[in-house]
């Protein structure tokens, strides 16, 4: 760790230098990983003097790595429950030793606290999990594009609970979002032909989507700022004590299910399946680092620029698949996805415009 810090300090001096192929050497090296993230979670003054190009670059870098990772590990260990636990395990493995050792201000927790994050522990845990076996029953590049439904879902989740329609041209966004979709998993030859969308890999995929869009309203209403001031839940202490609460979860479940495959799989492995374990908790490791990278991202951006960053995303995730894992990318899904993203684009503009109208209306009225 005290490496990777050093790493990283030479990786931002670089980068004030615009020494833009040594940071690209720095985030591909695994021996920076540590360092880094302990750096992410430090405190508010090393925070303050991340450009915010590096967690940026680092949010796309570590989000790629992961889906590239995952999909390689789960081709050779296709144990989908007891994956899912390790990534969200390895999270416990960062945030808890950052909140001993003074890195980050620990949570204060109480019984009541813990209660209100048990229900958003389910369903992430649950999305989670439906989200490693969708990839790996199918693609990454595939699970992308059904993932692209997220506002879609949203919007009906928002619907059903609060009551709330959104205007009109939000929701003529979701015509892109569905054709892409529709077209991006049509067979060619036969567009009526969409039994693509009925397969697991796809069914969990959008399940995953469902299980997070509940999540995310649920800790929208747990993130108040009493919370953040009695409790020190902030963005990225709720993320983490929900990654804790998630693997704890998810233990039970998934060692029932695979758990004796699992271990019987990695002593026939090579080395007693001790490369493919450092992989896999490596890739844990990416997975945590991701959505923390994500949070201090979407934190400093505003609002346009955060629609235009997750947009990129979805492109980053996309071109991994095809470069690093060969995933075929046919005329077909390059048009289907390119329309659906571009929906996806829209929504978040349009959601800008009728959340501004809605402030505006609101203080008239007042």
């Amino acid at each position: 760790a005290v490496e990777g810090v050093r790493r990283l300090l030479v990786l931002l001096a670089a980068a004030r230098a615009n020494s833009s192929p040594v940071v690209s050497r720095a985030l591909r090296s695994g021996s920076l990983l540590p360092g880094c993230l302990l750096a992410l979670m430090s405190s508010s003054d090393t925070t303050a003097a991340l450009d915010t190009a590096i967690p940026l670059l680092a949010w796309y870098a570590f989000n790629g790595a992961f889906n590239v990772e995952n999909k390689r590990v789960l081709n050779e260990l296709s144990y989908p429950w007891i994956i899912s636990w390790v990534q969200l395990a390895a999270g416990i493995g960062i945030a808890v030793p950052a909140w001993l050792l003074g890195l980050r201000r620990p949570p204060l927790l109480t019984a009541a606290v813990l209660l209100r994050f048990l229900p958003i522990a389910v369903l992430h845990a649950a999305g989670h999990a439906l989200q490693v076996a969708g990839i790996g029953a199918g693609s990454v590049y595939f699970g992308t594009i059904i993932k692209a439904t997220e506002p879609l879902i949203g919007t009906l989740i928002a619907y059903a609970v609060d009551g709330k329609a959104a205007p009109w041209y939000v929701n003529l966004t979701f015509v892109p979002i569905v054709g892409g979709i529709a077209y991006a998993a049509a067979k060619p030859g036969a567009a009526a032909d969409l039994s693509d969308l009925a397969s697991f890999a796809a069914v969990a995929a959008l399940s995953s989507t469902v299980f997070f869009a509940l999540a995310k309203l649920l800790v929208k209403r747990l993130m108040t700022a009493d919370m953040k001031r009695r409790h020190g839940l902030d963005a990225a202490n709720t993320y983490s004590v929900l990654t804790c609460c998630s693997a704890a979860l998810l233990l039970a479940p998934s060692y029932a299910a695979e758990g004796p495959a699992v271990l019987a799989a990695l002593a026939a492995a090579e080395e007693g399946g001790s490369m493919v374990g450092r992989r896999l908790l490596l890739c844990g490791l990416y997975y945590f680092a991701y959505n923390e990278c994500g949070f201090r991202v979407l934190d400093k951006l505003s609002p346009v620029s955060q629609a235009v960053a997750n947009a990129a995303k979805r492109l980053v995730i996309l071109f991994f698949a095809v470069v690093f894992l060969g995933e075929e990318a046919s005329g077909r899904k390059l048009v289907g996805a390119g329309v659906a993203i571009a929906g996806v684009t829209s929504y978040s503009f349009a959601r800008l415009r009728a959340d501004a109208h809605a402030r505006a209306k609101a203080k008239k009225a007042s």
